[in-house]
């Protein structure tokens, strides 16, 4: 399966997968392909996120809660992307381009990611990680034109 197809795998409350899919422009199929917009060299950039501490924190919080409501993404992911831009910023230079959903771009993010000792798992039950590609852009001109 290739990567931009995982966003529509089925999920809860969502049969047909990410409802953004075919809708923004930094979704599949609209957003483009890595090798379109980037050229070498490459940054990965990643943060860590401890997901079984902010489960367990929500616990005590809200103990009537479902394992799924706890590690819902939508309470944490947030400031995850803050993070992650943050360091992000910390590396990019003016003609670099960020890629913060690579996978979107046609990034097999599992695969790269082994490259450089990074495991991820699919549905982590400890530790989530969210990755960035930074690369020279292949825009030329500031005219809209991209070329191989």
């Amino acid at each position: 399966m290739r990567s931009r197809d995982w966003c529509k795998l089925p999920y809860p409350s969502h049969p047909k997968g990410c409802p953004n899919y075919g809708k923004k422009e930094t979704c599949p199929p609209k957003a483009p392909l890595f090798n379109n917009i980037v050229k070498p060299p490459f940054v990965l950039v990643g943060v860590k996120f401890d997901l079984l501490v902010w489960t367990k924190q929500m616990k005590k919080k809200h103990s009537d809660w479902s394992d799924r409501q706890l590690r819902c993404c939508l309470y944490w992911q947030g400031k995850v992307r803050k993070r992650l831009r943050e360091e992000c910023e910390k590396v990019v230079t003016e003609s670099d381009v960020i890629l913060y959903t690579p996978e979107a771009n046609g990034v097999n993010v599992f695969e790269t990611c082994k490259y450089v000792n990074i495991q991820l798992k699919r549905n982590p039950k400890v530790f989530v990680w969210k990755i960035a590609i930074i690369g020279k852009s292949k825009h030329v001109n500031g005219l809209g034109e991209f070329f191989s």
